[in-house]
């Protein structure tokens, strides 16, 4: 992300060239021309676009990171649950197929009448339903508190992000107020020596200049 997007994020895209490296660039955007330009360049400091462009581009490497590594835990423990789901749903199959093998077994024994012999397999099925819905209860409030989780995380990985995305825009709002404070001393150093350059900033000039307060960093 280049810097002028940096500006329109950060809600300062209309201050773009008060950010200029040229000094008489700057000069220029507070209305001093040719000479003067020249001449007043010294005081205004240009910007350091590329450290800035450098910072965004740190937070949002680390920004990624910290999500990689969320999403990966995150895969991790969907693929455990469903293990221990598929562990839980064979067992009771097994179980439920040994729970029938022994009925029938105990009904060849003992000449049981076929209507008990189903009575009995009957109850073992409706027994091993109630444990297999047990089963998909857990498997689903399991899905429900990592769904919960993720979300937490992702929520906590963006608001660290923006605290320090808004950390940016204040240096802007910075760097903004004290390149306007100076454009002020100089014309009220002689006001003689611009008079034909009228002076307006872009807020005006007879209150103090209000940079937008950007606190929240805009993705």
């Amino acid at each position: 992300m280049n810097f002028e997007e940096l500006l329109q994020q950060s809600g300062l895209g209309d201050y773009l060239n008060y950010f200029d490296p040229d000094g008489s660039k700057i000069a220029s955007a507070f209305k001093f021309e040719g000479d003067q330009a020249d001449q007043f360049s010294r005081f205004f400091r240009p910007f350091d676009q590329s450290r800035l462009e450098e910072a965004a581009g740190k937070i949002a490497e680390r920004e990624a990171t910290r999500t990689g590594f969320l999403e990966r835990d995150y895969q991790s423990g969907l693929g455990n649950l469903q293990s221990q789901y598929q562990s839980g749903f064979q067992d009771l199959n097994q179980q439920l197929g040994q729970a029938t093998r022994q009925i029938a077994n105990q009904a060849a024994r003992t000449g049981a009448s076929f209507g008990a012999t189903q009575r009995q397999i009957s109850e073992s099925r409706k027994m091993a339903g109630d444990t297999l819905s047990d089963l998909m209860g857990r498997r689903q409030r399991g899905l429900e508190s990592m769904g919960l989780g993720r979300e937490r995380s992702l929520y906590q990985i963006e608001q660290q992000a923006g605290q320090e995305r808004a950390g940016l825009t204040r240096l802007l709002q910075d760097y903004l107020n004290r390149t306007f404070s100076r454009a002020e001393q100089i014309y009220g150093l002689d006001p003689n020596e611009t008079e034909e350059v009228p002076y307006t900033p872009p807020m005006g000039r007879d209150r103090p200049v209000r940079i937008p307060d950007t606190r929240t960093f805009t993705r």
